[in-house]
């Protein structure tokens, strides 16, 4: 079967140190691996806060990866994340009409820009 472009968000344990974080993320790249995927980006996000709570903790790390694998190993790799100790949540995602389209980081600029406008409450 032909190889599909898959995207994968993950939000990893952060409360560890920057080694114990390399080791996670061998870890959950090694499977693509084995199971004849093709990493093509991994991209550290950095610690960020939580909206909520997720296993007593406030802040993940968060790193993207882009992929090829083939679409009957994609759910062999989902059952390994959640398997994972380390990954506390991820979403894989794959584009039907060819690769998945470069994302520009976010300027600064444009990330002030996206919080959001506080009104006063209405009485």
């Amino acid at each position: 079967m032909v190889n599909r472009e898959y995207e994968a968000l993950l939000i990893l344990n952060a409360s560890g140190s920057e080694a114990e974080l390399a080791q996670a993320v061998k870890q959950v790249e090694e499977p693509i691996r084995k199971l004849g995927g093709q990493i093509d980006k991994s991209e550290g996000w950095g610690r960020r806060r939580l909206a909520y709570r997720i296993n007593r903790h406030l802040e993940g790390h968060y790193h993207l990866l882009r992929f090829q694998a083939d679409p009957n190993q994609v759910e062999e790799v989902k059952r390994l994340l959640r398997l994972n100790e380390a990954v506390m949540r991820f979403l894989i995602l794959h584009q039907a009409n060819g690769g998945v389209p470069e994302v520009p980081a976010l300027s600064k600029t444009h990330a002030e820009a996206a919080e959001p406008v506080r009104h006063p409450a209405r009485v």
